[in-house]
């Protein structure tokens, strides 16, 4: 997943504020980014591309779509 930093505050010199970082892993509320070791406040970040599911079948990880080709 694409990550935009949105709120900076205490972490100036570590994260640019309206720059996109990918996110490795979730927890317990935070993001673990990739290239940093520690997990960062997820409402630090706004979600700018979610990675597809392949068990969920959509980017967003929600319930499968309806294809316009085959109705299925």
């Amino acid at each position: 997943m694409i990550v935009r930093c949105i709120d900076n505050l205490f972490q100036t010199d570590v994260l640019v504020e309206g720059r996109e970082y990918e996110v490795r892993a979730e927890r317990d509320g935070y993001y673990i980014l990739s290239g940093f070791d520690k997990g960062f406040s997820k409402t630090r970040f706004e979600i700018v591309r979610a990675c597809r599911s392949p068990s969920r079948g959509d980017e967003t990880g929600g319930s499968l779509r309806k294809s316009a080709v085959t109705g299925a």
